[in-house]
């Protein structure tokens, strides 16, 4: 089966343009039918009936228009290490793995820890470890 490179990304000749795109780490579905439709290509093709001129087209307009893959990554662990050096509320919930938005703690927290350590695993964030609170001996 063959391939194409497009932005770092391996591209199947027998998937569609637009769904190809969408493998690209910021663009989904919506942007990726944009770009699409801003190029005058149907976003519909396979990726072997397009031309390595018009793929090569198409990836100059997303590396210009959209911050996507490393950039869109860096931009993100920048605005998350930010917001952990302010000591803002949002950063201290970044800090501590716990749910950022307002969700309960309670009984579900559980999930947001996880996701909040998996989210800063694949961006490369390391926070510091909160203090433990001393038990009293008994």
């Amino acid at each position: 089966m063959a391939t194409r490179k497009f932005l770092g990304i391996t591209m199947q000749n027998k998937q569609t343009i637009q769904m190809g795109l969408t493998g690209v780490y910021g663009l989904g579905r919506f942007l990726a039918k944009t770009v699409c439709a801003k190029m005058g290509v149907n976003p519909t093709a396979r990726v072997k009936d397009v031309s390595p001129a018009v793929l090569s087209a198409l990836q100059k307009v997303v590396e210009s228009e959209y911050v996507v893959q490393t950039d869109l990554k860096d931009q993100q662990k920048g605005d998350i290490t930010r917001l952990v050096q302010m000591k803002c509320y949002r950063g201290i919930r970044h800090s501590q793995n716990l749910p950022v938005r307002g969700q309960r703690t309670s009984t579900n927290g559980k999930t947001a820890k996880k996701i909040n350590s998996r989210r800063a695993a694949f961006l490369g964030i390391k926070y510091a470890q909160p203090k433990q609170k001393k038990q009293k001996g008994r």
